[in-house]
């Protein structure tokens, strides 16, 4: 009977044992890689695709400004409608 429960828990320990040393090793093995790359597809922009003159900057800076006055607006309504003690 006590044989049997030495076994048992050699066993046992044994499993834990070679469980948290296969963690240990894929962390290690993970942490051994350094810095992860980029996913493919993904490209640092370059300084030729920005063009501050450009026809496409002009038009996002319209966009841009266009939805900046109308916020504004709306803030200014938000404002007037709200009844907020500034004493």
């Amino acid at each position: 009977m006590r044989s049997t429960l030495l076994i048992t828990l050699a066993l046992g320990t044994a499993l834990v044992a070679s469980g948290d040393a296969a963690v240990f090793a894929q962390s290690i093995a993970g942490a051994t890689t350094g810095v992860p790359t980029a996913p493919i597809g993904h490209l640092q922009p370059r300084r030729q695709q920005f063009s501050s003159r450009s026809a496409a900057e002009q038009a996002e800076q319209q966009k841009m400004s266009q939805f900046d006055v109308e916020q504004q607006k709306l803030d200014g309504e938000l404002d007037k409608r709200l009844n907020i003690c500034r004493c």
